[in-house]
């Protein structure tokens, strides 16, 4: 984006015509930004608490005084109750949070990092990297796809700039294959073929797609001789998915599960998108593991067209020297909060993946700051409990769990308990979240700061952006980069914190910039702006001038682990398999004669990002209520009219929506949108801003038994509900 700036103040946004991505297009949220930047409801000093949680009553405090304050609470907390007491959440991609509160944590010596990355996208990342060495994305390079899958995503909502690539694609005649339950617009757009899939079932159409593709011999069997682990042991997993078992657990029927398989297969170079939706769940390590296999087994993997391994960007300082990883103790390593079940997503998986990818990656491996973390419902119960130990102690920034987290109530009760000591909320705005807090820090946005691509940061992709600070930070906004290295200063951290965000850059882009004969980090984000490495394919057969033999890839065997020894050696299925999630008319078919529709929750939503955005009258306006889309043979039956509010209820609770009556969905289920509070709303607690009147995570559970045991990945879908209307409400 490009900003224009009179006397201080920016009064234009637009998108930059060069950029690689959106090449001058910007949808309405980027649009929105400059009300975000100036709106009178922002947070523009820190607060202090005076009344009880949730009341709303506060006192401005200085920056210096509060971080005192915390400090010396975080310390006392630290010697009663040991460091793993404090734990922290985030979202995705506000400020720099993850990377600079990752820092803090291992410096202090807590592993009780938590994350929203537990349900989005770094499952992929972390199962990825398990099975072939790191994460993938498309790149056409030369060859673009031929044919391209869309599988757990709606682009033309959740990712506008690349959807309109993908347009492109398909007027040069790429084909498209689209998994979605929903008819979404990305359905009518692009797909050339639709499977309408039952919720939950990915991995059985994942493994029907392996069955046809080997029983039929579409593989690539030079690639899977030479560069595959496990195969045969795979062939037998994959006997135990024919078709027509999978048509009967995802309603999908048999001759289009055959005819996309052979359509992915055989239509060269082809594609696999990573979607959100196959990231949660019961089943989200074999979704992840069996999507990475057909990539594998196809030839599709490392080439132009296909999917590449990024790797990380070998020219920055980024990762775990950058956050001194390696300075959280082993002691506290084996204190996380989840690692005894959860041991993907954890310090056990982590170190495996590290190990095997650290020479592989320039001599620093390939993890990041969003992992290793802990199981974040297991934070809310060491609260309550204080099993397996208390937390005492929470630090909340880039994130609003009251709203966007599963089970809400729980989440609520945590941060309402006297047992929780301290709570500090980073924050642009007071939400529902901040509302609960005992410190509330206001943080600048993007325009406020100079920016680093957070992927980069992580060591989640291979190439640099940045961004110059457009303004300075108003009133008394900071980057949230200050308070994480304001606690450390006070906490016996000096050594490890330079003075400004810009000398953190210029540390972080120092082998970059060297090569490039640029002196400060202000010159690289004006001249620069961003960089690729050149484009390489098959990757995996440049000779490795050390040992003479082709690279191969970074997992303990070396190869593709179809047959994953990373998750043999953690004690789970090596192979990935399907389970019945555990609230569906299958699993619950008793649950399901008083709650005979199936729940699918969180599709995305132009303008709106997860609970964010709320506030600007422009993009509300758009968009000024829940909507919940039911099918009209359903509506007519319950007595449901179109644009009615009604009650959705399932065994955990009741939310309210508008009715949208539309054939996108099946007669069978129900899609609810998620992230609703009403900021307009009187905030006082027990109301805080209506937070659980339209939230679906009133009903979304962080049990055990809904969530993936490798990762933790909770289950935002499916449920069963059922739907009435709200003039029937008692």
């Amino acid at each position: 984006m490009l900003a224009k700036v009179r006397n201080g103040r920016v009064v234009e946004l637009r998108g930059e015509p060069d950029h690689y991505l959106n090449k001058g297009w910007l949808c309405e949220r980027a649009y929105a930004f400059i009300e975000h930047l100036y709106h009178p409801e922002r947070l523009n000093y820190p607060l202090k608490r005076v009344g009880e949680r949730g009341e709303g009553r506060w006192e401005r405090i200085s920056w210096d005084k509060a971080l005192d304050e915390i400090a010396e609470k975080l310390r006392e907390i630290k010697e009663k109750y040991g460091a793993e007491a404090v734990a922290t959440t985030g979202g995705t991609g506000r400020g720099h949070q993850e990377t600079f509160k990752k820092r803090f944590m291992n410096l202090f010596g807590s592993p009780n990092t938590a994350n929203a990355g537990q349900w989005c996208a770094i499952n992929s990342y972390l199962v990825e990297t398990a099975v072939y060495g790191f994460l993938t994305r498309y790149k056409a390079g030369p060859h673009p796809a031929k044919c391209i899958v869309i599988w757990g995503q709606n682009p033309d909502q959740s990712r506008p700039c690349e959807f309109r690539r993908l347009m492109e694609l398909k007027k040069a005649g790429s084909k498209f294959i689209v998994i979605d339950p929903r008819r979404s617009e990305t359905v009518e757009k692009l797909a050339d073929r639709w499977l309408q899939i039952r919720p939950g079932t990915d991995a059985a159409l994942a493994l029907g797609w392996i069955n046809v593709i080997i029983e039929e011999e579409l593989y690539d069997r030079d690639f899977v001789e030479k560069w595959c682990f496990g195969f045969e042991r795979l062939k037998e997993r994959a006997r135990e998915y024919p078709p027509e078992k999978v048509s009967r657990i995802t309603w999908i029927p048999e001759r289009e599960i055959v005819e996309s398989a052979r359509m992915y297969a055989t239509v060269k170079p082809a594609s696999i998108r990573w979607g959100l939706r196959t990231d949660i769940g019961r089943n989200a390590t074999s979704n992840i593991h069996a999507k990475a296999i057909l990539r594998a087994i196809t030839g599709n993997l490392d080439v132009f067209g296909g999917d590449m391994l990024y790797g990380p960007c070998e020219k920055v300082n980024y990762g775990p020297p950058f956050e001194y990883t390696e300075l959280l103790p082993r002691e506290q390593r084996g204190k996380q909060l989840g690692a005894d079940r959860h041991k993907l997503w954890t310090w056990p998986g982590y170190q495996l993946i590290h190990d095997a990818a650290k020479a592989y990656w320039y001599g620093k491996g390939c993890v990041f700051s969003y992992a290793p973390a802990c199981h974040e419902p297991d934070v809310w119960r060491a609260i309550l409990t204080g099993k397996p130990y208390p937390v005492k102690a929470v630090i909340c920034g880039g994130n609003n769990p009251v709203v966007d987290y599963p089970n809400s109530r729980l989440v609520y009760k945590a941060l309402k308990s006297p047992n929780l000591e301290l709570f500090v909320v980073l924050e642009q705005w007071m939400t529902p979240t901040a509302m609960l807090a005992d410190y509330v820090f206001p943080v600048a946005n993007w325009l406020e700061m100079p920016v680093v691509h957070m992927s980069t940061l992580d060591g989640l992709t291979n190439f640099v952006a940045a961004g110059e600070k457009t303004v300075n930070p108003l009133y008394e906004r900071k980057p949230d980069y200050y308070f994480y290295q304001g606690l450390g200063l006070r906490l016996g951290q000096e050594k490890y914190w330079r003075k400004t965000l810009e000398e953190e850059w210029e540390y972080f882009l120092k082998p970059l910039m060297e090569e490039l004969g640029v002196k400060s980090y202000e010159e690289f984000a004006r001249k620069i702006r961003w960089w690729f490495p050149p484009l390489e394919e098959k990757k995996y057969e440049k000779v490795n001038p050390e040992t003479g033999k082709p690279r191969g890839f970074a997992t303990p065997t070396g190869k593709v682990e179809l047959y994953s020894t990373i998750l043999e050696r953690l004690g789970y299925d090596p192979l990935p398999h399907y389970e019945e999630p555990p609230e569906t008319p299958v699993s619950s078919p008793k649950l399901a004669e008083e709650y005979p529709l199936i729940l699918i929750t969180g599709a995305r939503f132009r303008p709106f990002h997860h609970s964010e955005h709320r506030q600007l009258s422009t993009l509300r306006k758009l968009w000024p209520e829940p909507t919940a889309e039911i099918h009209p043979d359903t509506a007519g039956r319950l007595g449901i009219k179109d644009g009615e509010w009604v009650v959705i209820e399932n065994p955990r609770g009741k939310i309210k929506h508008k009715a949208k009556l539309t054939t996108r969905v099946h007669p069978r289920m129900v899609s609810v949108q998620h992230g609703w509070w009403f900021p307009e709303e009187i905030p006082e607690d027990p109301v805080l801003f209506r937070a659980f009147e339209s939230n679906p995570n009133v009903f979304t559970s962080d049990e055990d038994e809904y969530c993936d045991p490798p990762t933790g990945a909770a289950a935002f879908q499916p449920y069963l509900c059922k739907v009435y209307p709200a003039r029937k409400y008692t």
